[in-house]
């Protein structure tokens, strides 16, 4: 077996999601039950008549979540009776804000997160709630959500409800690839014919060819700030074996110093002599990166379907100019092994120290309802992205990110595999990957010796962690590797 698509079987879903949509289910459903429950729980006593959501969301979710103009949160307010009060948090881990704020009810979590939350008591296990008030994390099409145990389970527990989608998506600028002077000279310098790259060596050739900075383009401006490092090497590193390669093995000892983790690192290196010069610099995430590709000032970038809903705006230099590709791969065996994983990516968790823990889970299905849940993916300035199949047969969704990337981005989620480490202390653990990618990538140290240095400070802390205990928690993070749903392949 290997991580790609497919190809026929998931047609075939996608397929029946793009013309069953409203269909086969009801729609609203989800959302009524959530309401009928909330209130009576009012009507019961078992929550008092004042009783209020309070909800901590990052800047960039309040308009997506509670709607523009809060038009969702007092749709919720008249119809369930339950007031919500709403506060902006930092944009820092989960970890961080649910300590520093032990009042709140409901808040977002990434998924490579759950283990610390979890591990610490900090988020409910949802399993015993979905199962009170009769509700299922489904992912069948028409209208289930995409990836739900990949986005909400850690093991056999439901951490969370998924409310966002990101996957990594390529993009790549359609009128330089399609133009016949570029595909001549690129054909002179290189031997082949300028394409869609296959795997990560022909990715890094394009963008050595395409970078011009003295013409105002560059290759790539995939990000390469320290924090989010992990995000663009790990599909790299993972596409190191088939199906997969693992970070650990079966008694923590890492596995990335090695070819495969030298190779993924010396990968995510290249593309810096092809990009922007301050695309080392602190902070110089995908808001430095993705106006850069806006502004037709880059052939590529890596970044979200959020990307798509960017370029395709009526501000963009770019718009009717790009293409949305699936993620590079590498060859193993003579067969190209391609992996993604969700990186950033939303969603709801709710507090185990909230007082409203009951309310703050009716009000997250009846958000996630699929047809709530396409006000919240269809909020043009919003960063929620889709995550449930009938959102991407919904023509305002469509017409908001084109219909070509949202049939790559549906693609790509067969090829997604669980993010991060699986471990307590994963912060830790990728704080350091971080660290020492950064140190590759500028110059510093070789990619033999940022592997090095972060095996060495893994050990460091599994040994603080306990090994025994770590170990545990991986084998149930590498069980969800197995997990078959609609839009995953399984192993054989």
């Amino acid at each position: 077996m290997t991580w790609t698509v497919g190809r026929k079987g998931f047609a075939c879903l996608l397929a029946a999601a793009m013309l069953l949509a409203f269909g086969a289910a009801r729609a609203g459903e989800q959302a009524e039950r959530a309401l009928a429950a909330a209130r009576q729980l009012l009507d019961s006593g078992a929550v008092p008549r004042n009783a209020s959501i309070r909800v901590a969301f990052k800047s960039g979710n309040i308009a997506a979540l509670l709607g523009p103009e809060l038009e969702l949160q007092k749709e919720w307010e008249q119809r369930s009776g339950v007031m919500i009060t709403a506060k902006v948090i930092p944009q820092q881990p989960a970890l961080q804000n649910l300590k520093a704020n032990p009042d709140v009810d409901l808040t977002v979590a990434r998924t490579h997160e759950f283990p610390d939350l979890l591990e610490q008591g900090l988020v409910e296990d949802l399993t015993p709630m979905l199962k009170e008030f009769g509700f299922r994390i489904d992912g069948t099409p028409p209208q289930g959500f995409i990836r739900p145990r990949l986005q909400g389970y850690l093991g056999d527990k439901v951490v969370a409800i998924p409310a966002d989608g990101d996957v990594l998506i390529l993009y790549l600028r359609r009128d330089l690839l399609e133009s016949p002077a570029e595909r001549a000279a690129f054909r002179k310098a290189y031997g082949r014919d300028l394409a869609i790259p296959a795997t990560w060596q022909e990715y890094d050739q394009l963008a050595e060819f395409f970078h011009r900075p003295q013409k105002g383009l560059y290759g790539t401006v995939e990000q390469r700030e320290r924090d989010t490092a992990w995000m663009f090497w790990l599909p790299r590193y993972l596409g190191q074996g088939a199906p997969y390669r693992q970070l650990f093995d079966d008694r923590l000892k890492p596995l990335i110093d090695s070819p495969a983790g030298v190779a993924a690192t010396e990968s995510y290196v290249r593309t810096v002599r092809h990009s922007a010069p301050e695309i080392l610099g602190d902070g110089k995430d995908y808001s430095y990166t993705t106006p850069i590709f806006m502004q037709g000032k880059a052939f590529s970038v890596i970044f979200t379907i959020a990307g798509a809903k960017l370029f395709n705006s009526s501000g963009s230099a770019v718009r009717g100019k790009f293409m949305a590709v699936p993620l590079p791969g590498n060859r193993v065996g003579g067969k190209v092994v391609r992996s993604n994983v969700p990186i950033y990516g939303n969603n709801l968790v709710v507090s185990s120290r909230g007082a409203q823990r009951k309310l703050a889970f009716l009000f997250t299905m009846w958000l996630t309802d699929p047809d709530n849940s396409l006000r919240t993916v269809g909020v043009r300035g919003g960063f929620t992205d889709p995550f449930r199949w009938n959102h991407l047969a919904d023509q305002r969704i469509r017409d908001l990110y084109t219909q070509e990337a949202l049939a790559v981005f549906a693609k790509e989620w067969p090829a997604a595999l669980p993010p991060g480490t699986g471990l307590p202390g994963d912060g830790d653990y990728i704080a350091a990957l971080n660290q020492n990618l950064w140190l590759a990538a500028s110059g510093k140290v070789s990619a033999s010796e940022a592997m090095r240095r972060t095996s060495h400070d893994w050990e460091a802390i599994t040994q603080q962690h306990g090994r025994d205990k770590q170990a545990s928690w991986l084998k149930i993070f590498n069980a969800g590797f197995a997990v078959s749903e609609p839009g995953a392949v399984s192993p054989k």
